[in-house]
């Protein structure tokens, strides 16, 4: 019985090792994609990743509507330095570069093969570290502008006057009297009803301004006494505080700010020098205009990392050598915005379609 055991063990050993070494070995090629060998039995497509920058620009507008009275700031509240004139001026607030990764169109490879079935487990550690890309990748590229628009029609300077506008004004006339020896004129008064003058109104908003500011002094002095029941005096005194600022307004204008974004997305050519790329022009008085103001570029600076790997090693999967997967090891790059000498933007980030192809062979 023990015999018999034993064997059957022998004979399962024995199977086992006839079927290793009757095993059909894995061998496989990587080709370029439409150049697959003939006697390919089974073939898996791959591509290289390449890097692409979404640079978010964002900007402000800032808008100064003068005011109706400006004429008469200095001369009835000795505020100096008011503008009398529209303006508009842009300055940029915030710039970001943000790398995103899609497939190489340059670089799609076919693992091809012959014998067996391809290290599979190479494939799939190489894609976990995304170093290669399988499957379908599709990223937004559309160049989006967004704005919180304001229209400065929609700005009116309502509190012009606590007053009527119109006032009543004596005038002298005189009337012609005939008599029978000459002609004689005779002064006559009328009363007439007149639109009041700008600097009348501007007066009048003046000295509410002033009424105003001794109205707070006394709240906020406590010379108020006693106040009515239940008086908010927090409430009283930001009502104030609005009042005046209206008031004001009349004097120094409004101004009001408007903000826009903008993105950009540029894919570098994985050159070993500075790649520049001119993205907008940029001006202090019109904003984004084409061909106006000084360009915004981004500029890509290669760190060598990967230099001496481009140097020593193929470029190009091999014809004949079997077993190996290719993919990139990316160049670490400066990348930066600048405009008119000045750095928006910098940091470090890694540029595949810069780097150095390399292989590693299956098992390894």
């Amino acid at each position: 019985m023990r015999t018999n055991r034993h064997i059957g063990h022998l004979v399962v050993g024995l199977t086992m090792v006839f079927v290793v070494s009757c095993s059909t070995p894995s061998r496989f090629i990587v080709t370029g994609l439409g150049y697959e060998p003939s006697e390919t039995v089974e073939s898996v497509i791959y591509a290289l990743p390449q890097t692409g920058l979404k640079v978010r620009l964002t900007y402000q507008k800032d808008i100064l509507i003068p005011g109706p009275y400006a004429d008469y700031a200095q001369k009835m509240l000795g505020i100096e330095g008011v503008r009398k004139d529209r303006s508009e001026k842009y300055t940029i607030q915030i710039v970001l570069v943000e790398p995103y990764t899609e497939p190489d169109g340059k670089a799609f490879y076919t693992v091809n093969s012959l014998e067996g079935q391809p290290d599979i487990e190479l494939m799939r550690r190489a894609e976990s570290n995304k170093l290669i890309l399988r499957g379908n990748y599709v990223t937004d590229t559309d160049i989006a502008v967004h704005s919180a628009r304001k229209n400065d029609n929609g700005i009116f300077f309502k509190d012009v006057t606590m007053h009527s506008n119109v006032e009543m004004q004596e005038h002298t006339i005189y009337k012609t009297l005939i008599t029978d020896t000459s002609f004689v004129r005779v002064p006559l008064t009328t009363q007439q009803m007149e639109r009041k003058t700008l600097e009348k109104k501007a007066e009048e908003a003046a000295k509410l301004i002033l009424e105003i500011r001794s109205d707070r002094y006394y709240l906020s002095a406590g010379l108020v006494d006693p106040l009515p029941a239940g008086f908010d005096l927090k409430a009283a005194m930001d009502g104030l505080d609005r009042l005046e600022e209206e008031y004001l307004s009349l004097f120094i204008g409004k101004s009001y700010s408007e903000e826009f974004l903008k993105e950009y997305y540029r894919v570098p050519e994985g050159s070993i020098a500075e790649e520049r790329f001119k993205l907008d022009h940029f001006s202090a008085s019109k904003g984004i205009v084409a061909a106006e103001g000084n360009p915004i570029e981004l500029v890509i600076a290669p760190s060598g990392n990967s230099r001496s790997f481009k140097n020593l090693l193929p470029q190009e999967p091999e014809p004949d050598v079997y077993n190996r997967i290719y993919y990139r090891i990316p160049e670490i790059c400066d990348v930066s915005v600048i405009h008119s000498g000045r750095t928006l933007c910098s940091k470090r980030t890694s540029i595949y379609q810069s780097g150095a192809l390399i292989s590693e062979k299956a098992g390894e």
